[in-house]
């Protein structure tokens, strides 16, 4: 009885051994390639990131060889993301190794999963290839801008300044809109102050403005806020009030 409690015990411990073996081979050729004297190796394989984000990432490029060599770098992003950083050589001492820093920005409204960023490394005929994975987080991520170039106004004058509010994020969001700061003796009014936007959406807001009579001839600074559930963004503007 002992004999066969510990024979399944044994074979038991193997599977566990040569499963984990098998996800670690599997993970180690999901995350690196290479052909000759040279290895590319991510410094994390998982990083975390929002939409609108810029994210740096390390890849270490190691030289097995016994010569300095130079190796030409290339590199491989999600369509449409951006890749802040010029492609290049660099010459790496025999066995040595070289830190390599890749900043990209995760484009607004990306969905969120995760998505994969590569690093090539060739000195012919040696080649090799090193992965990373970015995770996109669900967020809201709300943006307000001018959209008004004209930021003159007369007393007694009516004007619109036309704002712009985007949902940056991967998430739709509920966005309310307010003033917080106006200069005195100014009448003002936003056109709408609630609204909903799917991810990527953007939309033009008037805000109205009247400077009255008995209002001081300077310039008129206003303060427009706008929030979500889970996000905020504030823009300042000044008008210029003349006779």
């Amino acid at each position: 009885m002992k004999k066969s409690v510990l024979l399944a015990l044994g074979v038991v411990l193997v599977l566990v051994f040569v499963g984990a073996w098998w996800a670690w081979q599997r993970l180690s050729v999901q995350h690196e390639e290479r052909s000759g004297l040279i290895r590319v190796s991510p410094a994390k394989t998982l990083t975390e990131g929002n939409p609108d984000d810029f994210v740096t990432v390390v890849f270490v490029l190691h030289n097995l060889s016994d010569q300095e060599c130079t190796y030409e770098l290339s590199t491989e992003v999600p369509q449409g993301w951006i890749l802040l950083n010029e492609l290049y050589t660099v010459s790496v001492a025999p066995q040595a190794q070289y830190e390599i820093f890749l900043t990209v920005q995760i484009p607004p409204g990306t969905p969120p999963g995760r998505y994969w960023l590569t690093l090539g490394a060739q000195s012919d005929p040696d080649f090799a290839l090193g992965r990373t994975q970015i995770t996109v987080r669900a967020r809201e991520r709300i943006k307000l801008a001018l959209a008004s170039s004209d930021l003159v106004v007369h007393p007694n004058e009516e004007k619109i300044v036309t704002l712009t509010v985007s949902n940056r994020g991967n998430t739709s969001a509920r966005v309310t809109l307010a003033v917080t700061a106006a200069p005195v003796g100014w009448q003002f009014q936003l056109r709408e102050s609630s609204m909903s936007l799917g991810p990527g959406e953007s939309k033009i807001i008037g805000l109205i403005v009247k400077p009255l009579a008995h209002a001081e001839l300077a310039p008129g600074r206003f303060t427009v806020q706008a929030t979500s559930p889970s996000a905020r963004d504030e823009l300042s503007f000044t008008i210029a009030l003349v006779p």
